[in-house]
């Protein structure tokens, strides 16, 4: 179910009224454009401890690793993580990748059945990808 502009409007608005400052404290979401990330309309803004601390843990992760350095990635979309994959390849020892997207790799790259499982053809064809 679609929302329409006025309820998204309404619903955003009902989120401002609740606060006078907004912080975001889900790292895990914060690259999404839902109205809870991106639609409370308030002028001071921030990021929470919690945030805080997984960029700081990021930062140092990829900055100075501990060796062997394991990355671990999970998700559906290849295409929002297809950066991320190429960035730390050469920082990583091993990788694996689990979740919806491993079954786009172990088709394109293991020719492997897959049956109805996620697969992302568009990706396939980025310049991305076939660096990996």
């Amino acid at each position: 179910i679609k929302a329409s502009p006025e309820s998204i409007e309404k619903f955003r608005a009902s989120l401002t009224k609740l606060g006078d400052i907004y912080v975001n404290d889900a790292f895990g979401t914060a690259h999404r454009a839902h109205s809870s990330m991106v639609g409370v309309k308030l002028d001071t803004r921030a990021c929470g401890f919690l945030m805080k601390n997984e960029l700081v843990y990021f930062g140092k992760a990829l900055c100075d690793p501990a060796r062997p350095f394991l990355a671990i990635l999970g998700g559906a979309k290849v295409a929002d993580k297809i950066q991320l994959i190429k960035n730390m390849l050469d920082k990583v020892n091993e990788m694996i990748i689990g979740g919806g997207m491993a079954f786009t790799f172990l088709k394109v790259d293991q020719n492997v059945e897959i049956g109805k499982s996620l697969f992302d053809q568009e990706v396939t064809k980025s310049a991305y990808f076939t660096l990996i």
